[in-house]
């Protein structure tokens, strides 16, 4: 049975050391600044057409996150078991009086907090100027998608993970994390776009392929925050709407996500857990 004192002394642990991390700083320095520039940019060239206040923002700002947030992500995920495994101070922790599940969970918690602080602070500061500048109106779009955000994050953490708890090496484990970011995030569009010619699939079938990538999901479920008309996204977006209505389309993405956050967390919690032994 785990402790939960000790999940809580990993957790405290693990935040403590990414805050102080010089990268993890970076990474927080860099989103919250681009997120600030790009919701200056939004407010005063006019943003997106038909919208305006938190609206134009929080539309300017998917493509942002669609790039540094599952690239934190991914990264930090990655290097978090193997870099410990690597340099022998795993088998170090794991002599304590603590179980590898109260570790893992302790390592995951902790790391997902982390980057849910690097979420707050870079959509606290742009929605804080956004506000004093006048922009008050769809503040409950901009809410959703940072609660958006926070559960792709806590995916790709999950996938990050599971890629580092099956790696020894961090060198291993982050040319792994890497192509799956590439695959993700440059090769999600293409590659549907591709296979879709290639093979001339259906609307159907485009639109599971589409539902198998977590950050393609995100961003379906991004514009279904801005605009009740999913249409916008394609034919895929209409079949959706035609087959599970708005709101049932919406809740589908949403259980895809956590899907995401669960599988891959559970397959990388076994592996450290029951499958590999520490050395």
């Amino acid at each position: 049975m785990m402790d939960i004192r000790n999940i809580n002394v990993l957790v405290r642990k693990e935040v403590r050391e990414s805050l102080k991390n010089r990268w993890f700083i970076l990474y927080t320095a860099g989103f919250s600044i681009l997120a600030l520039l790009v919701m200056l940019f939004a407010t005063s060239s006019g943003g997106l057409g038909g919208y305006s206040g938190f609206g134009r923002i929080t539309a300017s700002l998917i493509n942002l996150v669609l790039f540094f947030i599952p690239l934190i992500s991914i990264v930090t995920g990655a290097v978090s078991i193997s870099g410990e495994r690597e340099n022998k101070t795993l088998a170090f922790l794991l002599s304590h009086p603590v179980s590898k599940s109260e570790v893992f969970i302790g390592k995951f918690t902790g790391l997902l907090i982390s980057i849910w602080v690097s979420i707050v602070l870079g959509f606290g500061l742009a929605g804080v100027v956004a506000a004093l500048r006048g922009g008050s109106e769809d503040a409950s779009r901009y809410l959703m998608m940072a609660l958006l955000s926070a559960l792709l994050a806590a995916s790709i953490l999950s996938v990050g993970f599971l890629v580092s708890s099956l790696s020894r090496k961090v060198a291993s484990a982050m040319g792994v994390a890497v192509f799956l970011w590439l695959a993700f995030i440059v090769l999600g569009d293409l590659g549907i776009m591709g296979t879709t010619i290639a093979m001339d699939l259906g609307v159907r079938q485009v639109f599971v392929l589409a539902v198998i990538n977590p950050v393609e999901v995100f961003k379906m479920t991004a514009v279904m925050t801005l605009s009740p008309r999913f249409e916008v996204l394609g034919p895929v977006g209409i079949y959706a709407l035609r087959t599970f209505g708005s709101a049932g389309t919406f809740w589908l993405l949403s259980g895809v996500m956590v899907l995401w956050t669960a599988v891959p967390l559970c397959i990388a919690m076994l592996s450290f857990t029951v499958w590999r032994r520490e050395e």
